[in-house]
C-alpha cells in the first residue's frame, strides 16, 4: 500500500537518473506497488509492478543494473552513490 507520506515526502527525495526511470516507466503505464525509505530516510526504494520497458544502463553509467529472477522482483537499477533504487516486479 501507497500512503500519501510515501508520495508526497519519500518520493520527491528520489532524484537523478531513477527519477528519469521512474518518471519514464509511470508514463507508459507502469504503475508504483511500494515506496519505501531506509532510516533517517537517506535513499528511497521504488517497486513497479510491471517490468522494466526498456534498459537504461546504457544512457545512465551510475546506475548498476541488476537481473534477479526472483519469484517477486525480476530487476532492478541501484544508484551507486545513494543506494537508491527502482525495481520491477515479473
Amino acid at each position: 500500500m501507497i500512503y500519501e507520506y510515501d508520495l508526497s515526502v519519500v518520493l520527491p527525495r528520489l532524484t537523478g537518473p531513477l527519477r528519469a526511470i521512474l518518471d519514464a516507466e509511470l508514463s507508459s503505464g507502469n504503475v508504483i506497488v511500494e515506496i519505501s525509505s531506509g532510516w533517517p530516510m537517506s535513499n528511497v526504494s521504488v517497486w513497479l509492478k510491471n517490468p522494466l520497458g526498456q534498459k537504461y544502463a546504457i544512457t545512465y553509467q551510475s546506475l548498476e543494473y541488476t537481473y534477479l529472477g526472483d519469484p517477486n522482483w525480476l530487476e532492478q537499477y541501484v544508484d551507486i552513490e545513494s543506494g537508491a533504487m527502482v525495481a520491477a516486479k515479473c
